[in-house]
């Protein structure tokens, strides 16, 4: 009962937004638009977001990022989902190449949610080793296996030779699997401080 709800309010959701919008919604918009205020451009200001994070990434000659904090993959997509639960566990995150297409991994029922945000250029279900899924150390092991592999082939497609990755946040069996599949790690809490400490100048 609860899945067919969802699907009808997903086909019903395109014509309004996301399901993961966190603006300040209709009721407020509309009181400011009576007033005569001018409404905020999200589309650009999502866009000028993304490129703050890409302009530090070309700068330090890095082939992307991978976001994993949800005030971090808030700035570089917009998109939110489980905000504090996925503050303790890696449920969500986002591979931002330097160039080309932005690739979220979301919790696997909820997809859906950032359907409709035009800086995701593709939406995957999330692979996640922490504990409370994988249930054995062993199992842990193999899935941050299958993580690294699926950042490595993103890194490969869109890096152009370049297998410099930044994380901002991240265990060390994920590490240990990227390292293993020749990737070359750094930290990227800067990339995102940094990125987000000039705040939007879009006229």
């Amino acid at each position: 009962g609860y899945q067919s709800k969802i699907l009808r309010s997903a086909a019903r959701r395109p014509g309004l937004g996301s399901f993961g919008d966190l603006g300040p919604g209709a009721l407020a918009l509309g009181e400011w638009q009576a007033l005569g205020l001018e409404l905020p451009d999200l589309a650009a200001m999502r866009a000028y977001r993304l490129a703050r994070v890409r302009q530090e990434l070309a700068a330090r000659d890095y082939a992307g990022i991978v976001v994993t904090d949800p005030i971090n993959l808030r700035y570089a997509t917009d998109s939110a989902n489980m905000q504090v639960w996925c503050l303790h566990n890696c449920t969500r995150y986002v591979f931002v190449p330097t160039e080309g297409p932005a690739v979220l991994f979301d919790y696997a029922q909820a997809l859906h949610i950032g359907a409709n945000f035009p800086l995701v250029g593709e939406i995957r279900p999330a692979t996640t080793w922490f504990y409370m899924y994988a249930g054995s150390a062993e199992e842990e092991r193999r899935r941050a296996r299958a993580w690294a592999r699926e950042i490595a082939d993103l890194v490969t497609a869109h890096g152009g030779g370049n297998r410099r990755l930044a994380i901002d946040h991240i265990d060390p069996r994920g590490l240990q699997a990227l390292h293993d599949r020749q990737i070359e790690t750094v930290d990227g809490e800067d990339i995102m401080e940094i990125a987000r400490a000039i705040k939007n100048d879009v006229e």
